[in-house]
């Protein structure tokens, strides 16, 4: 199933034509993103029929829809999605900053403070799953981060809008405001504003390649979280790790995307070999099938390094969005490694942190763990300072602050001052 690579060089050659299959050109994306931006709701219903082949009139799904879509779902599952709601919660609600204040040794008076985003936009895939964890992930830190306007959109169905399971979990946290509309066109009219649509300030989610290119092409005019690619997956076992477990939790990144990168790193010649007979066994009784021996075969791979040391090593070049560490003594690795999240042990699956856990499943890929981390409540915020001088403190410090203004030549700074002095 999965090709089994020894050489170093090989590998290198691998992880870089893996990572250049990824760059794609942004000049179709450009187009439609300036035709919603000329047209409004025109190029949106456009797009939307080109693309989902869905006529739709209006673009906003009405608030009495939302409420029938929860309706509709099964008692258990909203049972399970309030309980998967509050652990997020919890978890999030950790992560509320605190600002402070100091009073400088010559009075000066000064805060850090924060606050949150006035309108945000989320963006929920709809394609292959109705992914309403994405609304979970999303909505929540944004409403703990005290956001007044949450925005949701989503592409429509073949019944011309998004999913129940989508509908009705907007509707069990509370959002309104939520839109039939997908791909790149979402992604303009959240950042242009429609007739039917205000813009927002920021656009969080995940989507594929032409949504995360759609969001970095408007980064410039809006706020992005991350332009996120196909989910990454690292496993790193050693041969006293169960062979099962590791091809089990192939799978679950693998059925994602036709691009996701499983990858298994190994110092065991044996558990490659068994992991490969895993997944042949396993992948039979997959409903997505298909879309997982796509990944497997064309960008996994099974690398048999010298030591765990090693597997760390290269794990930390890729900097993978999800890596499984499932080693026998996990805990002395953790802090050595790099990745967006980090799964400890066999017993911990990469499900669990996409449903249930508490921290976010919205992931750095292509290697950005190294300089970002999961989507927070601080996305949803925005830090300012506070300045505050009277008489007594120019009078401190006032000839100090113009001598500093002097020396860059800007003398208007110097005047600012001076003309506050009241004694001068």
């Amino acid at each position: 199933m999965l090709q089994i690579v020894r050489n170093r060089d090989l590998l290198a050659d691998r992880l870089r034509r893996i990572r250049d299959g990824l760059d794609d050109d942004l000049s179709v994306v450009r187009r439609i993103l300036t035709r919603v931006r000329n047209e409004g709701d025109d190029a949106v219903r456009y797009f939307t029929e080109k693309f989902d082949r869905v006529s739709i009139d209006e673009l906003r799904v009405p608030a009495g829809r939302l409420e029938q879509a929860a309706e509709a779902l099964p008692g258990s599952l909203k049972k399970v999605i309030k309980e998967a709601c509050e652990n997020i919660r919890r978890f999030h609600e950790l992560q509320k900053p605190v600002g402070y204040s100091l009073t400088q040794p010559d009075g000066t008076e000064t805060a850090f403070r924060w606050r949150a985003i006035e309108r945000v936009g989320v963006y929920v895939p709809g394609g292959r799953f109705p992914l309403f964890s994405t609304v979970l992930m999303n909505v929540i830190p944004a409403q703990v981060a005290g956001v007044p306007e949450i925005v949701v959109c989503s592409p429509p169905g073949k019944e011309g809008r998004p999913s129940n399971e989508i509908l009705g979990t907007c509707f069990l946290l509370g959002v309104t405001e939520v839109y039939r509309v997908g791909g790149v066109q979402a992604i303009g009219a959240l950042a242009y504003g429609t007739e039917s649509m205000a813009a927002v300030y920021k656009i969080t989610g995940p989507g594929n390649k032409y949504v995360a290119q759609a969001k970095q092409a408007v980064s410039g005019h809006v706020g992005i979280d991350m332009t996120a690619g196909p989910t990454e997956l690292i496993v790193i076992a050693d041969g006293e790790t169960d062979p099962r477990r590791a091809a089990a939790e192939l799978l679950s990144q693998a059925e994602h995307d036709p691009q996701a990168f499983p990858v298994l790193l190994t110092d065991s010649e044996n558990l490659a070999g068994e992991v490969n007979k895993q997944l042949s066994v396993l992948i039979r009784k997959l409903s997505t099938r298909s879309t997982a021996e796509q990944s497997l075969e064309k960008r996994g791979f099974i690398f048999v390094a010298g030591s765990i040391e090693e597997c760390v090593r290269i794990a930390n070049s890729i900097a993978p969005e999800h890596l499984a560490l499932m080693v026998q003594d996990p805990e002395p690795w953790i802090d050595k490694l790099t990745a967006g999240a980090i799964f400890v042990g066999a017993d911990s699956p990469i499900a669990w942190g996409d449903y249930w856990a508490g921290p976010n499943h919205t992931l750095p890929t292509s290697g950005k763990a190294r300089i970002q981390g999961p989507l927070s409540v601080l996305d949803f915020m925005v830090p300012y300072s506070v300045i505050k001088a009277d008489q007594q403190v120019l009078r401190n410090s006032g000839e100090k602050v113009m001598e500093l203004a002097a020396t860059e030549g800007l003398s208007g700074h110097a005047g600012s001052i001076a003309v506050r002095r009241k004694n001068d």
